[in-house]
């Protein structure tokens, strides 16, 4: 069992645990137009803490481009707020969420990676989308390079006290929609927070649609 599995084990025996409004198109206009109001696209972010897991691939592979898993939990509170968590890598806000272990279930990451960052166990209940590519990519200090590959879902708080783990988190808060575009965000998060707050409107999980074919169609 990895070291997180461990803790956020631990974390559920503690605790005992049991278990709209209109969008707007300012994310989607964000991202649209992310190149042009964010002059910090190629800065480097702080080292990220690593598992033990990307320990040893980092050994191996040094800081070249590594594909990761990765999961991310939209968490709202009794007034349709968004839990946001400011991170030290970068020191931008994203929602609680991080990298999936090996063999564990996206689920399981997702809700271990909310109390890792926050305190608060989740309950899951539906996936707002899958997310890739560029925007999704960064690149470290430590000249480390990742992309992450991410599943987001949607989720409540349903135990727990609301506090950042003072490491990878070191402020968190719950957000109106209006206030946080406002925020200094990282480069992936315009594009899902316009799918979060469309989600109440559609059934169905959302994805970039491709734009690859293949050469002879080209």
């Amino acid at each position: 069992m990895t070291d997180g599995a461990s803790r956020f084990l631990l974390g559920c025996q503690a605790l005992h645990s049991t278990a709209h409004e209109t969008s707007k198109p300012v994310f989607r206009r964000l991202f649209q137009e992310w190149p042009a109001l964010d002059s910090r696209l190629e800065r480097k972010e702080s080292a990220m803490a690593m598992s033990a897991y990307l320990r040893r691939l980092r050994e191996r592979v040094g800081h070249d481009l590594l594909e990761i898993p990765s999961v991310t939990v939209a968490v709202r509170d009794e007034k349709n707020r968004l839990l946001l968590a400011r991170h030290s890598a970068g020191d931008v806000w994203v929602m609680p969420g991080g990298a999936v272990e090996p063999e564990e279930t996206p689920a399981d990451a997702a809700v271990r990676e909310a109390w890792e960052e926050t305190g608060l166990l989740v309950d899951l209940a539906r996936i707002v989308g899958v997310y890739g590519g560029p925007e999704c990519t960064v690149r470290y200090r430590n000249g480390d390079a990742c992309s992450y590959f991410m599943v987001v879902f949607e989720g409540r708080a349903v135990r727990g006290s609301a506090r950042p783990d003072g490491q990878e988190v070191l402020e968190i808060g719950y957000f109106r929609e209006a206030e946080i575009a406002s925020l200094q965000m990282a480069r992936w998060m315009p594009e899902v927070l316009s799918d979060v707050f469309r989600l109440r409107q559609r059934r169905e999980a959302d994805f970039r649609r491709p734009t690859w074919c293949p050469p002879a169609v080209a």
